[in-house]
């Protein structure tokens, strides 16, 4: 989690100076603008700290999730992208096919409603992650990059 406090390390440093500069127009004495800085420098890294701390607690409650969601003996969890899937060819059978189809027969007169482009973007994300998954398992090839899509990848090694 390095990383986490190298982006959050530098920000209140430009800041306090681009602030000192401001201040500069309108505090005349120097001992009053390094205390400002000062004041505004501690006040910068203890928010932060807050944003980093929130960042870390965010991220060990998604780990937490994650390992009870593979830790555990339902192998649903482990199916739920094909239901996903197939949810998606029910959707878009849907608007494509019955419900132009009732709208014909029947002669009624009502809107088809448009999936949204959310819709679009997740499911085709899964689609693509699962047909990619799919096919290397079916072709034999294993490493961590397969086995994190087809959910095999033991949670050890995940987390790592």
């Amino acid at each position: 989690m390095d990383w986490l406090t190298k982006i959050f390390s530098g920000g209140a440093g430009n800041i306090v100076n681009s602030i000192g500069d401001t201040v500069d127009k309108f505090v005349l004495t120097g001992e009053e603008k390094e205390k400002f800085k000062l004041q505004m420098e501690e006040l910068l890294q203890k928010r932060d700290s807050e944003v980093e701390q929130t960042i870390r607690s965010e991220l060990g409650a998604k780990e937490r999730v994650l390992v009870a969601e593979l830790s555990q003996g339902d192998n649903y969890t482990k199916r739920a992208r094909p239901t996903v899937v197939y949810m998606g060819l029910v959707f878009i059978f849907l608007q494509t096919i019955l419900l132009p189809f009732i709208k014909g027969i029947a002669g009624w007169e009502f809107v088809i409603p448009e999936l949204p482009t959310g819709f679009w973007a997740g499911w085709s994300g899964i689609v693509g992650t699962w047909a990619i998954g799919r096919s290397f398992e079916k072709v034999g090839i294993q490493n961590n990059f397969t086995r994190t899509i087809t959910g095999s990848l033991p949670v050890s090694r995940l987390l790592k």
